[in-house]
């Protein structure tokens, strides 16, 4: 994915080379997950591929949920069921208070997806030099 222009747009940065994006999956996501915290592999069961990485990443105190799939993967709900499953595992299992998350304003599938599980836009921040502007949301305990 990190080698992907059109996903990249979506998240920021620079395509990566085949060599420093395995690099960087390895440095920042294999074996990172902390307990119940921390992106995980996320696999299509039917086809016993990876597919991207989800989760509640940060602490009790600022749980960010975050769901990244692969192109070949979009268009099939699958961000929406991931995203809807870790929302009901942070409110349900870890009693979470508030989750938090964020999207690239014109990303109007994360927007969606987002809406439609009940978070609230909270802000915009323009960031960086490109001047992204990025959505921050957020969802009380139901």
């Amino acid at each position: 994915m990190q080698m992907d222009a059109e996903f990249r747009r979506f998240v920021g940065g620079r395509v990566l080379p085949h060599d420093e994006a395995v690099q960087r999956f390895r440095r920042r996501y294999l074996g990172k997950p902390n307990g119940d915290f921390g992106l995980r592999a996320t696999i299509l069961k039917e086809e016993n591929t990876y597919i991207g990485y989800c989760g509640l990443a940060g602490d009790r105190a600022k749980a960010t949920l975050a769901y990244y799939i692969a192109r070949p993967y979009w268009g099939r709900g699958l961000a929406t069921e991931a995203a809807r499953a870790l929302v009901d595992l942070g409110f349900a299992k870890l009693k979470l208070p508030r989750i938090v998350a964020s999207a690239e304003r014109g990303h109007v599938v994360s927007e969606r997806i987002l809406e439609k599980l009940g978070f609230e836009l909270e802000r915009q921040e323009v960031t960086g030099t490109a001047g992204r502007v990025i959505c921050h949301y957020s969802l009380a305990q139901r």
